[in-house]
């Protein structure tokens, strides 16, 4: 089936352009206004597009905070695993999860408003948002226990079962990318690299380190 076309552009195309307007502009809005102090129509002022088009895409602004935070954990995520594609087998395992955190951390940061997002305005939104939050943690957990440590610490397992020791490390990158939003002036991200490595490092459990 052919898409239809308009102005020599396919709908689709289209429309994903404007949906991604409309994350692109609620990420930089709501990081530098909060997300509890910004309207429909700010948000709409700030894509350069109408509340017509918006409800085209998305029912609530609460809609768009969801779909900008995901779009900014999956970018995160593929981020990661674009560094495990490319992992140089000689590493050692500090390389290696240093390779690994700072891909993350260099996603996430790429740009502050991102960073505050993701870790500041989803904050206590509404039960809705936390318990999406919630299983975006516990996706996490599942990507850096069957892809991520297999593959920088053949063997080993994380302390207390994937989805304790990964809510351990994301509570540490949680609170020090707060911390590195918050700062001034901020700090370079290679800071939570350097912070982080040894905390994600702490929580694997090597082979020889088990009880029988």
């Amino acid at each position: 089936m052919v898409s239809r076309q308009y102005g020599g552009r396919a709908v689709t195309e289209r429309k994903a352009e404007r949906r991604l307007r409309f994350l692109v502009a609620a990420t930089r809005i709501f990081a530098e206004r909060g997300y509890a102090n910004c309207s429909l129509a700010d948000l709409c002022t700030a894509a350069g597009l109408s509340k017509r088009q918006f409800y085209e895409e998305f029912q609530t602004r609460e809609d768009v905070l969801v779909a900008a935070y995901d779009r900014i954990q999956d970018d995160a995520a593929a981020a990661v695993l674009a560094a495990l594609a490319d992992l140089d087998p000689r590493y050692d395992m500090t390389a290696a999860m240093t390779a690994m955190v700072s891909a993350y951390s260099g996603s996430i940061g790429s740009d502050p408003y991102r960073a505050k997002v993701a870790f500041i305005e989803v904050v206590g939104v509404s039960d809705r948002m936390e318990r999406h939050r919630r299983e975006r943690r516990h996706s996490w957990a599942a990507l850096l226990d069957s892809v991520v440590v297999p593959a920088v610490a053949p063997g080993a397992r994380i302390r207390g079962g994937g989805a304790w020791g990964a809510s351990a490390l994301i509570g540490a990158i949680n609170g020090l990318t707060h911390e590195w939003v918050l700062a001034e002036p901020r700090p370079p991200a290679d800071l939570l690299v350097e912070l982080l490595v040894p905390i994600a490092l702490a929580l694997l459990e090597m082979p020889d380190q088990r009880t029988a």
